[in-house]
């Protein structure tokens, strides 16, 4: 069970930089006033799945003076978010090919999930996704353990989480999954005898 932010997607495609490092430059949006208008009241609501990114994004753009649409924002943003890390990637294919599922559990809201399966092309990588706003529940929570390892039909003995949050990492292992802090020191394809 593979993490994607921080782990396998890591900032803007050219530099790694957080996605919204140019924001205040490109569409005029100050990232701190984005950040009290839109992901501090609604993040939580958007990535379990309870309200819906583009329309909840319709209503507060305007809030920050932005004159871009939803749907418009939604492309900027998922475009810049998208570096992939290839050595994970490649490790990736190399513990399938040992007959290892690799599945996506991540924190996400439907169209970003919809556009790493497809728009980035992850899913001819991975065995799968499961992610919150299809669970309900996002990580650290115990529901998204709970409900991953139904999912997927594991028992949560033989699932092993990387992540690069030590919250999560904490929440997996009292759920009774096994899990391994990402730090990006070490290749995933080492990572199988834990």
């Amino acid at each position: 069970m593979l993490d994607v932010d921080g782990v396998l997607i890591s900032g803007r495609p050219d530099d790694g930089q957080a996605w919204s490092t140019s924001l205040a430059t490109d569409l005029g949006i100050d990232p701190t006033r984005l950040q009290t208008a839109f992901f501090r009241p609604y993040w939580a609501q958007i990535v379990t799945g309870k309200l819906d990114l583009a329309e909840t994004l319709a209503t507060c753009l305007p809030r920050v003076g932005a004159r871009i649409s939803a749907r418009d924002f939604i492309d900027y943003w998922f475009t810049r978010d998208s570096r992939i890390n290839r050595e994970v990637v490649e490790d990736v294919g190399l513990l399938r090919a040992k007959g290892i599922r690799v599945i996506l559990a991540t924190n996400q809201e439907h169209l970003r999930a919809a556009h790493l399966m497809d728009g980035l092309g992850l899913r001819k990588h991975v065995d799968g996704m499961v992610y919150s706003a299809q669970l309900g529940a996002r990580k650290p929570e115990r529901a998204f353990f709970t409900a991953a390892a139904a999912q997927v039909v594991m028992p949560p003995s033989s699932l092993l989480l990387v992540d690069d949050t030590r919250a999560n990492i904490t929440a997996a292992r009292a759920a009774g999954w096994r899990a391994w802090l990402w730090s990006g020191n070490r290749r995933l394809r080492d990572l199988t005898d834990l």
